[in-house]
Protein backbone atom coordinates (compact mmCIF):
# COMPACT_ATOMS: atom_id res chain seq x y z
CA UNK A 1 0.00 0.00 0.00
CA UNK A 2 0.91 3.52 -0.57
CA UNK A 3 0.54 5.43 3.28
CA UNK A 4 1.34 8.90 3.81
CA UNK A 5 1.70 10.64 7.74
CA UNK A 6 0.98 13.74 8.20
CA UNK A 7 2.34 15.66 12.00
CA UNK A 8 2.80 18.69 12.81
CA UNK A 9 5.38 20.37 15.42
CA UNK A 10 6.67 17.47 17.50
CA UNK A 11 9.53 16.85 20.19
CA UNK A 12 7.78 14.00 22.04
CA UNK A 13 5.71 10.87 21.95
CA UNK A 14 3.67 11.83 18.66
CA UNK A 15 7.05 11.88 17.12
CA UNK A 16 8.07 9.04 17.97
CA UNK A 17 4.92 6.76 17.46
CA UNK A 18 5.36 8.02 13.61
CA UNK A 19 8.70 7.39 13.56
CA UNK A 20 8.32 4.07 14.60
CA UNK A 21 4.90 3.47 12.13
CA UNK A 22 6.98 4.19 9.05
CA UNK A 23 9.61 2.73 10.22
CA UNK A 24 7.93 -0.77 10.51
CA UNK A 25 5.31 -0.31 7.52
CA UNK A 26 8.36 0.61 5.15
CA UNK A 27 10.07 -2.33 6.05
CA UNK A 28 7.09 -4.43 5.55
CA UNK A 29 7.21 -3.49 1.67
CA UNK A 30 4.75 -0.90 1.76
CA UNK A 31 5.43 2.78 0.18
CA UNK A 32 5.73 5.34 3.36
CA UNK A 33 5.40 9.32 2.95
CA UNK A 34 5.80 11.86 5.67
CA UNK A 35 4.69 15.53 5.70
CA UNK A 36 5.34 17.78 8.38
CA UNK A 37 7.81 20.28 9.83
CA UNK A 38 11.63 20.28 8.41
CA UNK A 39 12.55 20.40 12.39
CA UNK A 40 10.28 17.57 13.11
CA UNK A 41 12.05 15.71 10.78
CA UNK A 42 15.49 17.00 11.60
CA UNK A 43 14.65 15.66 15.47
CA UNK A 44 13.51 12.51 14.56
CA UNK A 45 14.85 11.28 11.02
CA UNK A 46 11.92 10.43 9.29
CA UNK A 47 13.71 11.22 5.87
CA UNK A 48 17.06 8.94 6.66
CA UNK A 49 14.35 5.88 7.14
CA UNK A 50 15.05 3.11 4.34
CA UNK A 51 12.30 3.18 1.92
CA UNK A 52 10.00 6.59 3.24
CA UNK A 53 10.21 9.95 1.16
CA UNK A 54 9.36 13.45 3.52
CA UNK A 55 7.90 15.82 2.23
CA UNK A 56 7.95 19.62 4.46
CA UNK A 57 4.78 21.46 5.67
CA UNK A 58 5.02 24.23 7.77
CA UNK A 59 2.41 23.28 9.85
CA UNK A 60 1.57 26.24 12.67
CA UNK A 61 0.00 25.50 15.85
CA UNK A 62 -3.09 28.12 15.18
CA UNK A 63 -5.38 28.40 12.51
CA UNK A 64 -5.12 31.47 9.66
CA UNK A 65 -4.37 33.13 6.75
CA UNK A 66 -1.56 30.92 6.24
CA UNK A 67 -4.05 28.20 5.73
CA UNK A 68 -4.39 28.43 2.22
CA UNK A 69 -0.75 28.21 1.52
CA UNK A 70 -0.66 25.09 3.20
CA UNK A 71 -3.61 23.42 1.83
CA UNK A 72 -1.86 23.99 -2.01
CA UNK A 73 1.14 22.46 -0.55
CA UNK A 74 -0.27 19.44 0.69
CA UNK A 75 -2.11 18.90 -2.08
CA UNK A 76 1.16 19.40 -4.39
CA UNK A 77 2.63 16.92 -1.94
CA UNK A 78 -0.09 14.15 -1.92
CA UNK A 79 -0.14 14.56 -5.73
CA UNK A 80 3.38 13.33 -5.75
CA UNK A 81 2.92 10.85 -3.39
CA UNK A 82 -0.38 9.19 -4.90
CA UNK A 83 -1.13 7.51 -1.51
CA UNK A 84 -4.20 5.22 -0.88
CA UNK A 85 -4.21 6.24 3.06
CA UNK A 86 -3.10 9.57 4.44
CA UNK A 87 -3.17 9.30 8.24
CA UNK A 88 -2.89 12.66 10.05
CA UNK A 89 -2.22 12.58 13.51
CA UNK A 90 -3.05 15.48 15.50
CA UNK A 91 -6.24 18.41 15.48
CA UNK A 92 -3.61 20.82 13.37
CA UNK A 93 -2.45 17.87 10.83
CA UNK A 94 -5.86 16.77 10.85
CA UNK A 95 -7.41 19.94 10.14
CA UNK A 96 -4.90 21.12 7.10
CA UNK A 97 -5.61 17.19 5.58
CA UNK A 98 -9.27 17.38 5.94
CA UNK A 99 -9.40 20.33 3.77
CA UNK A 100 -7.46 19.52 1.49
CA UNK A 101 -9.03 16.39 0.60
CA UNK A 102 -11.51 18.17 0.01
CA UNK A 103 -10.17 20.25 -3.16
CA UNK A 104 -9.04 16.81 -4.55
CA UNK A 105 -10.37 15.04 -7.72
CA UNK A 106 -9.60 11.33 -6.35
CA UNK A 107 -9.47 11.36 -2.78
CA UNK A 108 -7.49 8.87 -0.56
CA UNK A 109 -8.72 7.24 2.60
CA UNK A 110 -8.14 9.43 5.55
CA UNK A 111 -6.95 7.89 8.60
CA UNK A 112 -7.28 10.41 11.85
CA UNK A 113 -5.62 9.50 15.11
CA UNK A 114 -6.38 11.80 18.49
CA UNK A 115 -3.61 11.70 20.68
CA UNK A 116 -4.52 14.84 22.77
CA UNK A 117 -7.85 16.03 24.86
CA UNK A 118 -8.68 19.71 22.93
CA UNK A 119 -8.79 21.91 26.35
CA UNK A 120 -10.07 25.16 25.01
CA UNK A 121 -11.94 27.57 26.74
CA UNK A 122 -14.71 30.24 26.46
CA UNK A 123 -14.29 31.08 22.01
CA UNK A 124 -11.20 29.04 21.88
CA UNK A 125 -13.21 25.76 23.40
CA UNK A 126 -15.88 26.61 20.67
CA UNK A 127 -13.39 26.70 17.96
CA UNK A 128 -11.85 23.75 18.96
CA UNK A 129 -15.46 21.52 19.25
CA UNK A 130 -15.91 23.13 15.96
CA UNK A 131 -13.07 21.47 14.29
CA UNK A 132 -13.15 18.19 16.69
CA UNK A 133 -16.51 18.00 14.99
CA UNK A 134 -15.64 18.33 11.55
CA UNK A 135 -12.79 15.93 12.23
CA UNK A 136 -14.66 13.41 13.46
CA UNK A 137 -17.16 13.15 10.63
CA UNK A 138 -15.32 13.76 8.19
CA UNK A 139 -12.48 11.00 8.47
CA UNK A 140 -13.20 7.57 7.28
CA UNK A 141 -11.65 6.28 10.24
CA UNK A 142 -10.58 7.55 14.00
CA UNK A 143 -7.94 6.43 16.50
CA UNK A 144 -8.06 7.26 19.85
CA UNK A 145 -4.62 6.93 22.21
CA UNK A 146 -6.98 5.90 24.64
CA UNK A 147 -10.80 5.21 25.21
CA UNK A 148 -11.95 8.47 25.83
CA UNK A 149 -10.81 9.95 23.01
CA UNK A 150 -12.77 7.27 21.08
CA UNK A 151 -15.88 7.62 22.86
CA UNK A 152 -15.38 11.96 22.49
CA UNK A 153 -15.26 11.17 18.62
CA UNK A 154 -18.32 8.79 18.61
CA UNK A 155 -20.05 11.61 20.50
CA UNK A 156 -18.77 13.81 17.39
CA UNK A 157 -20.55 12.19 14.57
CA UNK A 158 -17.39 9.61 13.81
CA UNK A 159 -18.59 7.34 11.41
CA UNK A 160 -15.98 4.50 12.46
CA UNK A 161 -13.79 4.96 15.67
CA UNK A 162 -11.65 2.84 17.73
CA UNK A 163 -9.21 2.24 20.40
CA UNK A 164 -5.14 2.10 18.87
CA UNK A 165 -2.16 2.89 21.28
CA UNK A 166 0.41 4.27 20.59
CA UNK A 167 3.60 1.90 21.87
CA UNK A 168 6.28 2.85 23.39
CA UNK A 169 10.02 1.75 21.91
CA UNK A 170 11.36 -1.20 23.44
CA UNK A 171 13.33 -0.31 27.20
CA UNK A 172 16.93 -2.02 27.02
CA UNK A 173 17.54 -3.23 30.33
CA UNK A 174 19.84 -1.64 32.15
CA UNK A 175 22.38 -3.31 34.81
CA UNK A 176 22.77 -2.87 38.59
CA UNK A 177 25.81 -1.60 38.22
CA UNK A 178 24.51 1.07 35.33
CA UNK A 179 22.25 1.88 37.74
CA UNK A 180 24.62 3.24 40.20
CA UNK A 181 26.75 4.75 38.21
CA UNK A 182 23.99 7.27 37.56
CA UNK A 183 22.76 7.45 40.74
CA UNK A 184 26.48 8.23 41.92
CA UNK A 185 27.05 10.84 38.91
CA UNK A 186 23.74 12.53 39.81
CA UNK A 187 24.51 12.83 43.62
CA UNK A 188 28.08 14.00 42.80
CA UNK A 189 26.38 16.64 40.11
CA UNK A 190 23.65 17.90 42.21
CA UNK A 191 25.11 17.19 45.90
CA UNK A 192 22.98 14.71 47.48
CA UNK A 193 23.39 12.09 49.33
CA UNK A 194 23.87 8.30 46.85
CA UNK A 195 21.55 7.00 49.48
CA UNK A 196 18.69 9.42 49.17
CA UNK A 197 15.29 8.20 47.62
CA UNK A 198 14.58 9.65 44.30
CA UNK A 199 11.73 10.76 42.44
CA UNK A 200 11.98 11.02 38.81
CA UNK A 201 8.94 12.85 36.79
CA UNK A 202 9.92 12.63 32.58
CA UNK A 203 8.35 15.16 30.14
CA UNK A 204 8.67 18.36 28.59
CA UNK A 205 8.16 21.39 31.56
CA UNK A 206 4.62 22.21 29.73
CA UNK A 207 1.36 23.16 31.41
CA UNK A 208 -0.13 19.80 30.68
CA UNK A 209 2.42 17.76 32.39
CA UNK A 210 1.04 19.97 35.93
CA UNK A 211 4.74 20.55 37.64
CA UNK A 212 2.60 23.31 40.16
CA UNK A 213 1.38 20.39 41.53
CA UNK A 214 4.47 18.28 41.44
CA UNK A 215 6.00 21.08 43.93
CA UNK A 216 3.52 22.02 45.55
CA UNK A 217 3.23 18.07 46.71
CA UNK A 218 6.94 18.46 47.79
CA UNK A 219 6.00 21.30 50.04
CA UNK A 220 3.78 19.11 51.43
CA UNK A 221 6.60 16.60 51.78
CA UNK A 222 8.60 18.96 53.70
CA UNK A 223 5.78 19.62 56.18
CA UNK A 224 5.57 16.35 57.07
CA UNK A 225 9.56 16.36 57.68
CA UNK A 226 9.16 18.82 60.19
CA UNK A 227 6.38 17.08 61.72
CA UNK A 228 8.09 14.00 62.20
CA UNK A 229 6.25 12.03 59.55
CA UNK A 230 8.39 9.91 57.21
CA UNK A 231 11.89 10.52 55.92
CA UNK A 232 13.56 13.62 56.53
CA UNK A 233 13.17 16.04 53.72
CA UNK A 234 16.63 15.99 52.73
CA UNK A 235 16.55 12.17 52.60
CA UNK A 236 13.97 12.37 49.45
CA UNK A 237 15.50 14.65 45.99
CA UNK A 238 13.34 15.57 43.00
CA UNK A 239 14.41 15.59 39.35
CA UNK A 240 12.52 16.53 35.74
CA UNK A 241 13.95 15.56 32.80
CA UNK A 242 13.02 16.70 29.63
CA UNK A 243 12.83 19.90 26.93
CA UNK A 244 11.00 22.74 28.42
CA UNK A 245 8.88 25.56 27.56
CA UNK A 246 10.70 28.11 29.43
CA UNK A 247 7.87 30.57 30.24
CA UNK A 248 6.44 27.92 31.98
CA UNK A 249 9.73 26.33 33.50
CA UNK A 250 10.59 29.73 34.70
CA UNK A 251 7.13 29.50 36.65
CA UNK A 252 8.04 26.70 38.02
CA UNK A 253 11.22 27.47 38.97
CA UNK A 254 10.00 30.41 40.68
CA UNK A 255 7.39 28.90 42.75
CA UNK A 256 9.85 26.43 44.01
CA UNK A 257 12.17 29.03 44.92
CA UNK A 258 9.47 30.87 46.97
CA UNK A 259 8.78 27.74 49.02
CA UNK A 260 11.72 26.70 49.28
CA UNK A 261 12.57 30.30 50.45
CA UNK A 262 9.89 30.29 53.54
CA UNK A 263 10.22 26.16 54.87
CA UNK A 264 11.82 23.06 54.35
CA UNK A 265 11.03 21.32 51.16
CA UNK A 266 12.43 18.27 49.21
CA UNK A 267 15.80 19.37 46.88
CA UNK A 268 14.27 19.18 42.96
CA UNK A 269 16.64 19.77 39.82
CA UNK A 270 15.98 20.24 36.68
CA UNK A 271 17.77 18.28 33.89
CA UNK A 272 16.68 19.20 30.63
CA UNK A 273 16.87 17.00 27.67
CA UNK A 274 18.26 13.40 28.67
CA UNK A 275 19.40 10.65 26.10
CA UNK A 276 19.67 8.45 29.29
CA UNK A 277 16.31 8.50 30.27
CA UNK A 278 16.60 4.51 30.91
CA UNK A 279 19.32 4.75 33.29
CA UNK A 280 17.67 7.70 34.74
CA UNK A 281 14.69 5.54 35.40
CA UNK A 282 17.11 2.78 36.74
CA UNK A 283 18.45 4.77 39.21
CA UNK A 284 15.28 6.23 40.65
CA UNK A 285 13.00 5.01 43.15
CA UNK A 286 9.63 6.44 41.92
CA UNK A 287 8.80 7.11 38.75
CA UNK A 288 6.24 10.39 38.95
CA UNK A 289 3.43 11.78 36.77
CA UNK A 290 1.25 14.80 37.29
CA UNK A 291 -0.05 15.14 34.15
CA UNK A 292 -3.64 17.60 33.52
CA UNK A 293 -4.37 14.53 31.25
CA UNK A 294 -2.65 11.83 29.41
CA UNK A 295 -3.61 9.32 26.76
CA UNK A 296 -1.43 6.56 27.13
CA UNK A 297 1.85 8.23 27.86
CA UNK A 298 4.99 6.60 26.47
CA UNK A 299 7.27 7.62 29.20
CA UNK A 300 4.32 6.12 31.53
CA UNK A 301 4.56 2.63 29.34
CA UNK A 302 8.39 2.60 29.73
CA UNK A 303 8.40 2.61 33.77
CA UNK A 304 6.39 0.16 33.52
CA UNK A 305 8.45 -1.69 31.62
CA UNK A 306 11.45 -0.76 33.88
CA UNK A 307 9.58 -2.19 36.34
CA UNK A 308 9.62 1.64 38.77
CA UNK A 309 7.24 2.32 41.37
CA UNK A 310 4.63 4.94 39.90
CA UNK A 311 2.48 7.36 41.38
CA UNK A 312 0.58 9.00 38.40
CA UNK A 313 -2.76 11.17 37.90
CA UNK A 314 -5.77 9.00 37.20
CA UNK A 315 -6.61 11.01 33.94
CA UNK A 316 -7.57 10.00 30.09
CA UNK A 317 -5.72 6.62 29.24
CA UNK A 318 -3.74 6.57 32.19
CA UNK A 319 -5.97 4.21 34.81
CA UNK A 320 -6.58 1.68 31.89
CA UNK A 321 -3.07 1.64 31.02
CA UNK A 322 -1.32 1.25 35.22
CA UNK A 323 -4.53 -0.27 36.38
CA UNK A 324 -3.09 -1.87 40.06
CA UNK A 325 0.76 -1.84 38.80
CA UNK A 326 1.11 1.83 40.32
CA UNK A 327 -1.05 4.54 42.84
CA UNK A 328 -3.11 6.91 40.84
CA UNK A 329 -4.37 9.67 42.72
CA UNK A 330 -6.82 11.76 41.64
CA UNK A 331 -5.60 15.00 39.45
CA UNK A 332 -3.98 18.51 40.87
CA UNK A 333 -4.08 16.60 44.23
CA UNK A 334 -1.28 17.39 45.45
CA UNK A 335 -2.18 16.28 48.97
CA UNK A 336 -2.86 12.57 47.61
CA UNK A 337 0.68 12.48 45.90
CA UNK A 338 2.90 13.50 48.81
CA UNK A 339 1.10 10.84 50.62
CA UNK A 340 1.96 8.23 47.78
CA UNK A 341 5.34 9.29 47.88
CA UNK A 342 5.80 9.49 51.55
CA UNK A 343 4.41 6.16 51.92
CA UNK A 344 6.53 4.63 49.33
CA UNK A 345 9.92 6.38 51.10
CA UNK A 346 9.89 4.44 54.08
CA UNK A 347 8.64 1.13 52.40
CA UNK A 348 10.94 -0.70 50.24
CA UNK A 349 9.18 -3.53 49.96
CA UNK A 350 6.43 -1.97 48.90
CA UNK A 351 8.17 -0.27 45.81
CA UNK A 352 9.40 -3.77 45.36
CA UNK A 353 6.11 -5.09 44.98
CA UNK A 354 4.60 -1.97 42.77
CA UNK A 355 7.97 -2.34 40.62
CA UNK A 356 7.64 -6.28 40.25
CA UNK A 357 3.32 -5.62 39.05
CA UNK A 358 4.87 -2.90 36.33
CA UNK A 359 6.78 -5.44 35.11
CA UNK A 360 4.27 -7.77 34.75
CA UNK A 361 1.92 -4.96 33.41
CA UNK A 362 4.49 -3.70 31.33
CA UNK A 363 5.24 -7.08 29.38
CA UNK A 364 1.85 -7.47 28.64
CA UNK A 365 1.64 -3.99 26.37
CA UNK A 366 2.02 -4.13 22.59
CA UNK A 367 5.27 -3.28 20.86
CA UNK A 368 5.53 -1.18 18.62
CA UNK A 369 5.93 -3.88 15.27
CA UNK A 370 2.75 -5.33 16.54
CA UNK A 371 0.52 -1.92 16.66
CA UNK A 372 2.00 -0.88 13.11
CA UNK A 373 0.63 -4.59 11.94
CA UNK A 374 -2.89 -3.92 13.50
CA UNK A 375 -2.44 -0.08 11.67
CA UNK A 376 -1.60 -2.24 8.33
CA UNK A 377 -4.62 -4.25 8.85
CA UNK A 378 -6.86 -1.38 9.30
CA UNK A 379 -5.65 -0.05 6.13
CA UNK A 380 -6.07 -2.97 3.83
CA UNK A 381 -10.07 -3.11 5.22
CA UNK A 382 -10.42 0.46 4.33
CA UNK A 383 -8.38 0.27 0.89
CA UNK A 384 -10.80 -3.06 0.37
CA UNK A 385 -13.85 -1.25 1.05
CA UNK A 386 -12.89 1.52 -1.60
CA UNK A 387 -12.38 -1.23 -4.55
CA UNK A 388 -15.46 -2.85 -3.70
Amino acid sequence: MRIVFTIGTSTGGVGTHVHALARDLAAAGHEIGVIGPAATDEHFGFSLLPGVRFGVLELGTGIGASDAALIRRQRTLLRSFSPQIVHAHGFRAGLITLLTQRTLRTRPKFVLSLHNQASGQGLRGRVETRVETMLARGADLVLGASTDLVDRARELGAQSARFVPAAAPAVTPVSAEAAAATRASLSEEFDFDPGALIVLAVGRVAGQKNYPMFVRGLARLGEGSRQGEGNRQDEIVALIAGAADQEVLAEVRAQYEEVAAASAIPALHFLGPRDDVAELAAAADIFALTSVWEARALVLQEALMAGKAIVATATGGSTELVGDAGVLIDHDDDAAFAAAVAELAVDPARRAELGARARARGAELPDEREVAEELAGLYTELVSAQVG
